[in-house]
């Protein structure tokens, strides 16, 4: 009876190890500026593919990209071609989603780029 006790005990603990790893849990994503004319996004490692996407204020699409995420990401946005106006840089993995938010605003005779709170 006890090894059996052990074995039921022993199968309902892997199968809950088992459902959380493949459950999508929400990409942690951080955003920063680079000399105010690129955007670097940095994505920890996980277990997924996920899609990311940088959209314009009424979500024109500039840019997608499927990645692999186990050994998470670094990537560059080279942003002095935006014109002035809000963007978003998004990381979704299956149903769940991180958006993370930059303006570029003119200054007389310089651009300045903003991030968003986080």
């Amino acid at each position: 009876m006890k090894k059996i006790l052990l074995l039921v005990l022993g199968l309902v603990a892997s199968s809950a190890s088992f459902a959380s790893i493949n459950e999508p849990s929400q990409p942690i994503a951080t955003v920063s500026l680079i000399d105010n004319d690129k955007v670097k996004l940095i994505v920890a490692p996980e277990k997924a593919t996920a899609t990311i996407t940088l959209k314009d204020a009424v979500g024109h699409v500039l840019y997608s990209s499927n990645v692999n995420l186990e050994d998470g990401i670094q990537q560059k946005f080279d942003i002095s071609h935006l014109s002035t106006g809000v963007y978003q840089l998004s990381v979704s993995v299956g149903k769940e989603h991180t958006v993370k938010s930059f303006t570029v605003a003119e200054v007389p005779s310089q651009q300045v780029v903003t991030l968003e709170g986080e």
